[in-house]
């Protein structure tokens, strides 16, 4: 069913925790990251999966999707158990939880097909193996669907990639179009919009794939969008795809054409954590997500930039770095 359109605002089981050696960063860095690999996902093979979305619920375990075979992915660190949990019926990459424990799943569509938000339900993935028919459509025409966000009342914001779009969907699926006028910096490099993530001000930060760059943009209370303003610009950023914030109220990019994390300060300042060639354990990094001190990251592994060939390392993966442990203020949980 075909959910209400808003007009447009304005013109995102067992495995072995493998050791990989830190990497150096890059100048001006004091140290870099520890990188270790927390699950491979395909041991038998360097290449032939690609997971970029990952995100983890309440109970500490991670969710992440092969976009070729639809396959989607549960992984408990803390057992090491990896789980096949279902075949969704389209491809999707970014994903997210909202406070009731739903999973929603973005599925951007291309050539004539939909981009729509995919949903299962809690209660569906409390056990083992999800039924395919609790996947639903949770919302539709939101092309190029890629990062996730939720805000403090439960709306999802969309990013929609190439389109330059964000998306707003309210928890009854009704949904809204912003156009946020970034343009694309290097022709081969369409993404405009792409991670997103809210700050402790309020704002929702969006990464530029094309520009190496992070923007935000403060949403008023009518829902209406500000000016989008940069916050950072820095050719360690090219690739920027999936973002979060750690407990140190600093933001983190995966900079996946560069096989890298970048920190980004509150100031805006941009410093590397970890970066690697193609034989890992980054492998076109896509998608970050933080739990207490540890950040999980999805090795999405396509031969592009600095992963390519990507035919050494891991593959396919979700790879760990633990933070450092320092300057902490409160953080507020979104």
């Amino acid at each position: 069913m075909r959910r209400k359109v808003i007009p447009v605002l304005a013109a995102t089981m067992v495995a072995v925790a493998v050791m990989a050696p830190a990497m150096q960063a890059s100048e001006g860095t004091k140290r870099a990251a520890s990188v270790s690999i927390a699950v491979d996902l395909d041991p038998n093979s360097a290449t032939g999966m690609r997971v970029e979305g990952i995100t983890g619920d309440k109970q500490g375990r991670l969710y992440t999707i092969d976009m070729d075979s639809k396959r989607l992915f549960r992984f408990t660190p803390a057992t090491g158990q990896l789980e096949t949990l279902t075949v969704l019926p389209r491809s999707a990459t970014g994903m997210a939880f909202d406070e009731q424990g739903n999973l929603y799943m973005a599925s951007g569509g291309g050539s004539g097909v939909d981009g729509v938000i995919l949903r299962i339900s809690a209660d569906a993935l409390v056990s083992g193996p999800v039924e395919s028919g609790k996947v639903e459509t949770f919302a539709q025409d939101v092309d190029g669907a890629n990062g996730l966000a939720f805000d403090r009342d439960g709306n999802l914001y969309v990013s929609g990639g190439a389109t330059g779009n964000i998306y707003v969907i309210t928890p009854q699926g009704e949904r809204t179009v912003w156009a946020s006028g970034i343009a694309a910096e290097r022709p081969e490099q369409p993404i405009t919009v792409n991670g997103l993530a809210f700050g402790r001000d309020g704002r929702l930060y969006m990464a530029n794939t094309s520009a190496g760059e992070i923007n935000r943009v403060r949403i008023k209370k009518d829902g209406t969008f500000g000016d989008v303003e940069r916050f950072a610009k820095d050719p360690l950023l090219y690739g920027a795809d999936g973002i979060a914030f750690g407990p140190d109220g600093d933001l983190y990019v995966a900079a996946n054409e560069r096989n890298a994390i970048v920190k980004v300060s509150r100031s805006g300042k941009v410093k590397e954590v970890a970066a690697n060639d193609s034989r890992g354990p980054l492998e076109f990094p896509a998608s970050l997500h933080v739990v207490g001190d540890t950040m999980y990251v999805s090795n999405f592994d396509v031969a592009r930039g600095v992963n390519a060939p990507n035919q050494p390392g891991i593959g396919a993966s979700i790879a760990k770095i633990e933070l450092e442990k320092k300057h902490r203020g409160h953080h507020h949980k979104r």
